[in-house]
């Protein structure tokens, strides 16, 4: 049995680092760094701010997407999905890893339940992308609803319309939820 647990211990370390190596070699190369082979703290955390943005066409298309389910408008989600998915797709490193999976689960749905349930971990996880952005370089303005059905505190991003409409219940609490600031 120890045997066993050491195995899967190292199965999960190598994955991990694997994971890991993978994430940065293909973004953090040597024109990064300095004539030393360093870089500062603050070029590293500028690199890190910009890596884990969202694509403008995944913001927008989640935006379009999380409007539309907001008005109740099963056909008008239905109809950015296909946008949302090719969006994820282009996305790389941590931003890839954390929505991929994520976006998998979406479904065009047979009813705005069935829609929603999916729809609200994968809007949760990006719009923490944005969040972590500092206000003044957000590429939308970030909600969230204290009672969202699936993960109790559920985010959302809207980039057109400043006004909160919440896509986890539409018309039932359009107006549930707060900006994160």
């Amino acid at each position: 049995m120890k045997t066993k647990m050491n195995w899967l211990f190292a199965a999960v370390i190598c994955t991990a680092s694997v994971v890991c190596a993978g994430t940065f070699a293909d973004e953090f190369t040597d024109a990064d760094t300095n004539k030393d082979g360093v870089i500062s703290k603050d070029e590293f955390a500028a690199y890190q701010s910009a890596a884990l943005q969202l694509p403008p066409a995944l913001v927008q298309s989640l935006s379009d997407a999380a409007a539309a389910l907001a008005k109740d408008d099963l056909a008008g989600y239905q109809k950015h999905l296909p946008a949302v998915l090719a969006a994820v797709k282009e996305t790389t490193g941590a931003v890839r890893a954390t929505l991929l999976p994520l976006s998998e689960r979406l479904t065009a749905g047979k009813d705005l339940k069935s829609a929603r349930k999916p729809f609200e971990p994968f809007s949760n996880a990006a719009a923490n992308f944005v969040a972590a952005q500092p206000p003044e370089k957000r590429q939308a303005k970030v909600f969230q609803c204290p009672m969202s059905p699936v993960l109790t505190v559920g985010r959302w991003i809207q980039k057109d319309n400043p006004k909160l409409q919440n896509p986890f219940f539409g018309s039932q609490m359009l107006t549930c939820g707060s900006e994160v600031k």
